[in-house]
């Protein structure tokens, strides 16, 4: 915090790593200072994280996730209180007019309508999916906020209903070895969306971080042979099936 800070933005869990913040911790300082807190809760999704109740002034979705959960439309979304959003989205908006079309607007209400039923289903299948991994000899990391050996399991605990829908790991031989995974899976489709109907992987590495410095990548805990999957709404044993064929191709 410096004296000029106005603002802390942080994700939890975090893309790709999984790894999760405090938000209450991160709520104190913030508000000891002085500065307002934004949390993005794509990877929470609503449903298994309320970062309002935790201490959070703004909370921020893509709503082209979770929310409609089938590739069908571009949204964002912006909670906070009453007053912050007068203040400081009303008047912006007005002038501005990033209006969403009221097709698009349904389509998301829409999605609303199934979102629980959905997202429950899709961290039930990443749970299935990151157990089968955790024991793969291939995989030499394994993260999922819902596992007991989370790094930060004990904070999962304490902030979110359950775990995320989303896995990631990491595989031996690199980015080599990750491409022909990738490349072998027949139901999980390469694309740096997420929370879709359908089963996604992505490489981060050469894709959603591909600008940061392999220095950079590394800190993060971003290596060459890291994978991060977005469970859709396929059968669990259809997709551990899919992994464990394309891992004997890495």
């Amino acid at each position: 915090m410096r004296p000029n800070t106005r603002s802390c933005f942080l994700e939890s869990p975090t893309n790709p790593t999984l790894d999760v913040v405090d938000i209450r911790a991160v709520a104190d300082i913030a508000h000891a200072g002085g500065a307002r807190l934004i949390v993005d809760n794509v990877f929470a999704t609503p449903i298994w994280q309320s970062p309002l109740t935790l201490g959070a002034d703004v909370v921020v979705y893509s709503a082209t996730k979770h929310i409609d959960g089938q590739g069908r439309c571009l949204g964002g979304i912006i909670l906070s209180s009453e007053e912050f959003i007068q203040e400081h989205i009303h008047n912006f908006l007005r002038q501005t007019g990033p209006a969403m079309s009221p097709f698009n607007a349904w389509v998301l209400l829409k999605g609303l309508e199934t979102l629980g039923i959905r997202v429950k289903a899709q961290t039930e299948t990443a749970g299935a999916v990151a157990e089968a991994l955790s024991k793969h000899p291939k995989v030499t990391r394994l993260v999922y906020p819902g596992r007991t050996d989370h790094p930060q399991a004990a904070i999962v605990k304490k902030q979110m209903r359950a775990g995320s829908t989303l896995v990631g790991f990491e595989i031996k031989g690199g980015k080599t070895a990750a491409f022909r995974t990738l490349n072998a899976l027949k139901l999980s489709k390469i694309s740096n969306n997420l929370g879709d109907s359908k089963s996604i992987v992505t490489h981060p590495a050469t894709t959603t971080h591909q600008r940061l410095t392999p220095e950079a990548r590394a800190e993060l805990g971003i290596t060459d042979g890291f994978i991060r999957f977005s469970a859709g709404l396929e059968h669990k044993d259809d997709l551990i099936e899919d992994f464990e064929t394309a891992l004997e191709k890495a």
